[in-house]
């Protein structure tokens, strides 16, 4: 995936004359794991033996600032919501199916990770906790490179494959990559139990289900002359889902079984995506440092879920069935043009940004008695503009700016023509300060904001009642979240790499999930409202050691407060949580290009929200890889959880008047093996500059 050399000398030329006076620091212990950054740092996936036998969402258990939780959702300082980004640029793979994609790639087809915890005012204001950036460029100059992979994981089976190709031949440069999977999971079992003053609901049930997908992305690079150069992407993406789900309900009223409910739930689902940019960036002769970029990026993604529900009510020998279709369909065009100049010492870069986005969901339900149909149509038109600069003020490092959004939301209900518009403005300030001294020292510090806007599936008004007990839907008035952080950061290196931060994040109108019970109904209804508020005190920490020559040892961790308070029905509800996360993995270097790895994971309970709670897990893993025909061909294989086979994850759940605990009985031990094979024909290499990324013409 590499662009064209001409294009990346360029880059990098223009990248050194523009930060002369920003300054960075390479933590150098036994393998150059990290390179600290004014706004972040960048993790090398190459450096650590670990990438080897491990898949790019296990391996970020081991960067500074991440975590994954139980159900393998990635976590920015204990946040869901971040943005991911492919070489600088934003892709809608990851936005729609990050999980999947990231447990498919391998590490080792990775370069690296920029970390951005502080993003600059060139970046879109979204994305609360910050930015990760997933490098898979190599700089090269005339040839050829490519990798293939396979993998497979059980008892919940799990295949993938995937290959990628970088080609550079004088001006032009293409690269591609791509990948396919399926997932066959056996039956696990499920239950939810919810108690209240004078009535109790049992509900066991077994589900099982079986998807694929698969993506591809091609980026073709082509310098007109030395100050023209035109970059174009494609990329597409689909998947498959299948579940299939019985459930057994009991209610009791008063100790006395009122109901009794059998209900087989069949469900597909499918998405289909498509995506396209183009980029023209224009130098200057008078000035090399100076670049203009024009950018235009449209992309497209389909989403259909169709539910057949059966439910039979044993006690009154009765039964119903309900067909409930949902068919969204999200289309985004953006247009963005970039300016950089340098003034003497001082780099600056200004903006200007569109993005014209518009959601619909069409749904109805069969039979019409269940009242949930209707054509849902969302609009939002957001408007940016950009001044960052960096500079440098008594040795100390400086980046700061300021970004303007306007937001224009419309949203229009077909059967009953109701309309909903909001419209606001967001000025949203950054700064990041940083000092590096005896060059194994570098203290950071910043502070910034970020807008947290509501996605379809937190506007979309369709109501999923597949479970006869629960009502799950979105609302659609919902607002805009902004998000205040400050942080300060240390990085040590000399033998040990150490790397500590201090943050404290604060929110109001939170879209949490709220939850109430309906007493005459029975039904449990969940939505989202801006009612509450959050905060984070927290310090997360990162050490690694090379015992010697062979054995390296690291630590990644965290440890913070939530305070989560909101009003439920009038009701106030606080959800403050003490919570730690610790990942400690060793490696070791065999001779003849083995390597074995062991990991240990704690994680404590974590909020889930306004009124929900996770329960705390532990786990451990295994493995070992080998590398032949001089490191291109490369096994490994590994085990997961070898000394519990299942693992209950607990979701409790509380309100003024019940009292829920969900889990789900699923497989835990795991095991599989992993194959990667590299090639290609090479006539050199472009050694690293200090900047490995520049994103001024990538961002769209």
């Amino acid at each position: 995936m590499s662009n064209l050399q001409a294009q990346e000398a360029k880059k990098d030329s223009l990248a050194n004359e523009r930060e002369t006076s920003i300054k960075e620091v390479v933590i150098n212990g036994k393998k150059p794991l990290i390179k600290n950054k004014i706004d972040g740092f960048i993790y090398n996936i190459q450096s650590d033996p670990e990438s080897q036998s491990k898949s790019l969402i296990e391996m970020m258990k081991k960067i500074p600032y991440l975590a994954v939780d139980s159900n393998e959702n990635i976590l920015f300082k204990g946040n869901t919501n971040f943005k991911i980004l492919m070489n600088g640029k934003e892709t809608q793979l990851l936005n729609n199916n990050a999980k999947d994609v990231l447990k498919s790639i391998p590490a080792n087809t990775i370069q690296s990770i920029e970390v951005i915890t502080n993003p600059s005012s060139k970046y879109d204001a979204e994305g609360v906790s910050g930015i990760i950036n997933i490098i898979t460029t190599k700089k090269m100059s005339d040839g050829y490179n490519a990798s293939i992979n396979f993998g497979t994981k059980f008892p919940k089976q799990e295949q993938n494959a995937g290959f990628s190709l970088n080609i550079q031949q004088k001006k032009l440069g293409i690269s591609a990559y791509g990948a396919g999977f399926l997932r066959n999971n056996p039956e696990i079992e499920y239950q939810n139990y919810q108690q209240t003053s004078s009535n109790y609901l049992d509900q066991k049930g077994k589900i099982s289900g079986k998807g694929n997908g698969g993506y591809f992305n091609v980026n073709a690079s082509y310098e007109i002359d030395s100050l023209n150069l035109v970059n174009v992407q494609l990329g597409s993406n689909f998947s498959n889902n299948k579940s299939e789900d019985v459930l057994d309900s009991y209610f009791y009223d008063q100790n006395l079984l009122n109901e009794n409910n059998i209900s087989a739930n069949n469900s597909k689902s499918n998405g289909n995506g498509f995506e396209t940019s183009v980029n023209y960036q224009i130098g200057f002769k008078k000035d090399k440092a100076q670049l203009l970029t024009l950018s235009y990026r449209f992309n497209n993604y389909d989403y259909n879920l169709t539910s057949l529900s059966d439910i039979t009510n044993v006690l009154n020998n009765f039964s119903n069935q309900i067909k409930q279709n949902n068919v969204n369909q999200n289309s985004e065009n953006t247009f963005q043009i970039d300016f950089v100049k340098n003034i003497k010492k001082i780099s600056l870069e200004t903006g200007l940004k569109a993005i014209l986005r518009k959601n619909s969901s069409d749904y109805d339900a069969v039979p019409e008695s269940v009242f949930n149909s209707d054509e849902f149509s969302n609009k939002q038109n957001i408007f940016g503009a950009y001044f960052s600069t960096k500079f440098n003020l008594f040795n100390w490092n400086f980046q700061t700016g300021l970004r303007l959004e306007g937001t224009q939301t419309y949203v229009n209900f077909g059967s009953t023509n109701t309309e909903v518009n909001q419209n606001y403005f967001n000025l949203i300030p950054n700064i990041s300060i940083s000092k590096i001294w005896k060059e194994n020292h570098s203290v950071n510090f910043g502070f910034s904001q970020r807008i947290k806007r509501p996605g379809i599936i937190r506007l979309n008004p369709f109501v999923n009642k597949s479970n006869p007990y629960f009502e799950i839907t979105g609302n659609p008035y919902l607002k805009p979240v902004v998000n205040n952080d400050l942080m300060a950061n240390y990085s040590f290196n000399k033998k040990i790499n150490l790397n500590i931060g201090l943050s404290y994040s604060f929110s109001s109108k939170i879209d949490l999930k709220v939850s109430t019970y309906d007493p005459a109904t029975y039904i449990t209804k969940t939505t989202y409202e801006n009612s509450s508020k959050a905060s984070r005190l927290g310090i997360d920490y990162y050490l690694n050691y090379p015992v010697n020559k062979k054995l390296n040892i690291s630590i990644n961790g965290n440890a913070a407060m939530f305070f989560i308070n909101g009003k439920v029905n009038d009701l106030f509800i606080k959800n403050d949580l003490f919570t730690y996360f610790i990942y400690v993995s060793a490696n070791y270097q065999l001779k003849n290009n083995w390597t074995v790895n062991s990991n240990l994971e704690i994680t404590s309970k974590m909020p889930a929200g306004l009124q929900n709670r996770t329960n705390s897990f532990v786990s451990s893993s295994f493995s070992f890889s080998k590398s032949i025909l001089d490191n291109q061909l490369t096994f490994s294989a590994y085990i997961n959880n070898p000394f519990s086979k299942f693992r209950k994850s607990v979701t409790e759940t509380f309100g003024d008047t019940f009292y829920q605990n969900n889990y789900v009985r699923d497989y835990y031990r795991s095991f599989g093996i992993n194959i990667n094979y590299k090639f290609g024909r090479l006539k050199s290499e472009i050694k690293t500059t200090k900047r490995k990324i520049n994103n001024n013409d990538l961002s769209n």
